[in-house]
């Protein structure tokens, strides 16, 4: 009896010595989600120049309840997520005045999106090149694309400009 629960003892252990001994590590990214960056900039003399935001920004993802930034205040960039696999991506800036008027500006991003494959242990994740982008025109004078190249490398992506009376 003793000789029997000893070799099942000796069983449990070489199967869990097994089991970690199996297990590689790897190089997956914690998050799929690819972000991308934008910067906030006013036409100037001398060209442009980037600028912090004067007014209460809350992007939202139209269609959705979605809310991306909430209260943001005086930066000059903010990064957004990228939807996994929409051919456009929807955006809504909601600006708030200390007034408390608020008054919106909706972005369109068209995007290929390409698969990304780390390796065989990790799940796929979504790079996105971006063909085109339009805006309405209350306070964003223009977007324009700085980095159509959408993934893990950190850049700025689009420049938004915003029009004189901002």
């Amino acid at each position: 009896m003793k000789t029997e629960k000893g070799m099942l003892h000796w069983l449990a252990a070489a199967a869990l010595l097994g089991t970690f001994a199996s297990c590689e590590t790897s190089d997956c990214p914690i998050n799929n989600v690819v972000y991308s960056t934008y910067g906030f900039y006013a036409f100037t003399e001398e060209g442009e120049s980037p600028v912090g935001l004067l007014d209460t920004l809350t992007i939202t993802a139209a269609g959705t309840d979605s809310v991306l930034v909430n209260r943001l205040v005086g930066r000059s960039e903010v990064d957004l997520p990228v939807s996994y696999s929409a051919p456009v991506d929807t955006i809504v800036f909601h600006f708030t005045d200390t007034l408390r008027r608020t008054r919106r500006d909706t972005i369109w991003i068209e995007k290929e999106n390409i698969p990304h494959y780390e390796s065989p242990d990790c799940p796929t994740s979504m790079f996105h090149h971006v063909t085109a982008v339009r805006n309405t025109h209350f306070l964003i004078d223009s977007v324009i694309i700085a980095n159509p190249n959408i993934n893990y490398n950190v850049s700025e992506n689009f420049k938004i400009y915003f029009r004189y009376s901002y």
